[in-house]
């Protein structure tokens, strides 16, 4: 699927749009930090290095959801810049995407000046971090002190902004590494279970102030978008007992194989990435693979799960898949063993029971809009509440900041004491989600919140 010069040429303006946003974007989560905050008081290190990640023997006998360990952590805007709010560190029980026991990590905050004997609600994000390597998890890319080795999950600074957010209303917030200590991004189930549990985890954890009636909102793009739509099917049966008030879902990746579409783009990089995270997490996939990979092809994949997002985007800009395999890929995809592992990664089955908003951009060059319209669809015919919003001038890259407002003015609506719940599906078309007054003034609520904290304000309410 090779692309012409054309494309190319309308790819890189994109790109440099998006990335010209991206910037503003992490030039704003800067302003979040501010400057005064102890360091962290033990020098941070990735999943496979420090020992905080192990699980502890006998875990398996735990609940899903209850906490083997917990540290302090001094969280920061690139590593440097330390973020004014009080953030732990949580390892829990949980289930794999086989249904057995393991452990998964969560960070969770309060701002600085949180009375945790009053009740507040917990908004859980979820990072589109999306890498297999162990050093790209937010729960290592989100300490100070982690230094280059975590730069490279930067893609993440952008969600500060969210983060800064949810603080600045007095929100507590979760983001759980929901891909597990093994780096499974694009597997079924298993994501909806680790988030379900970090959201236990946290209701248990004491210092937070919550409890389980605590009222919960869940948050997430892309990447993270996929494994919000994992938490929300999951729930009814695996964690019914969690009082979920909503879901935000921007450009979920609801079927992976859709991403097939992107082979010689720019966005290339998300075959890659994809292929790579199903080789790491089912043996027979990666043995079937194995077989028809190139060496070329091996060599990639093993690069590939070693790096962070923007090292693998940059890497593996343009690259064209088939010269990777020995067949044609329609064959390689018509393979049993690789046909079943992408059956199973498809959203759309178990219609969630809380209200759900999916946000997309027709423009999308990533995620086709139309494997969203789909996924609604089906959300809808099974009973669900979605509010669907397309924009008609976003991509995948501008949506992540041009709809950030849009979708917290639908989160903290969901967190609002009294709101009833909505009925039936909706869906809208804008022109653009940053085009309202009120998502604009959102957006620039955040920024001063933001700003606050640079200069030397925690960011939050002070409650005490």
């Amino acid at each position: 699927m090779a692309i012409n010069g054309d494309r190319r040429r309308r790819g890189w303006r994109r790109w440099t749009a998006a990335a010209l946003a991206t910037a503003v974007a992490a030039a704003g989560a800067v302003l979040a930090a501010g400057t005064a905050a102890a360091p962290a008081a033990a020098q941070p290190g990735p999943l496979n290095v420090d020992s905080f990640y192990q699980a502890p023997d006998g875990f398996e006998a735990a609940a899903p959801g209850e906490i083997l360990k917990t540290r302090e952590v001094q969280l920061a805007v690139l590593t440097v810049l330390p973020v004014r709010v009080r953030a732990w560190q949580l390892l829990y029980r949980t289930t794999d995407l086989f249904d057995q026991p393991t452990v998964a990590a969560t960070t969770v905050a309060v701002p600085m000046g949180a009375d945790t004997s009053r009740s507040r609600p917990l908004v859980s994000h979820h990072f589109f971090y999306d890498s297999t390597a162990p050093h790209c998890a937010p729960s290592y890319v989100l300490q100070q002190g982690a230094g280059l080795q975590a730069l490279e999950g930067i893609h993440s600074t952008v969600e500060y902004l969210e983060l800064a957010a949810s603080i600045s209303q007095g929100y507590a917030v979760n983001v759980p590494d929901y891909e597990g200590m093994n780096g499974n991004l694009a597997v079924a189930k298993e994501p909806g279970y680790m988030i379900l549990d970090s959201i236990r985890a946290a209701q248990n954890f004491e210092p937070l102030g919550l409890d389980t009636a605590s009222p919960v909102a869940m948050w997430g793009y892309s990447g993270g978008g996929m494994a919000t739509g994992w938490a929300v099917e999951m729930q009814p049966t695996y964690a019914p007992e969690l009082n979920i008030k909503g879901a935000a879902m921007g450009a979920p990746v609801s079927d992976v194989q859709s991403l097939l579409h992107v082979n010689g783009s720019m966005f290339a990089s998300l075959i890659g990435i994809g292929i790579s995270s199903l080789r790491n997490a089912y043996p027979e996939f990666a043995a079937t693979t194995e077989r028809y990979l190139t060496p070329e092809g091996r060599a990639i994949m093993d690069r590939t799960e070693g790096q962070c997002l923007v090292r693998n985007v940059i890497t593996l800009m343009f690259t064209d898949y088939q010269r990777l395999l020995t067949i044609p890929i329609q064959e390689y995809l018509a393979l049993p063993e690789i046909r079943a592992v992408f059956d199973a990664t498809v959203l759309g089955k178990n219609p969630p029971t809380v209200p759900v908003m999916v946000y997309q951009g027709i423009f999308d060059e990533a995620v086709p809009y139309t494997t969203n319209d789909k996924l609604v669809g089906e959300w809808c015919a099974g009973g669900s509440s979605v509010l669907y919003k397309r924009d008609h001038l976003s991509e995948h890259l501008t949506l992540t900041t041009l709809g950030m407002g849009d979708a917290f003015n639908w989160v903290k609506s969901r967190l609002t004491p009294g709101a009833p719940d909505p009925v039936g599906c909706q869906t809208e078309n804008h022109l653009s989600l940053f085009l309202d007054i009120n998502d604009i003034l959102t957006m620039t609520e955040i920024n001063l919140n933001a700003t606050f904290g640079a200069l030397g304000w925690p960011i939050g309410p002070q409650e005490r």
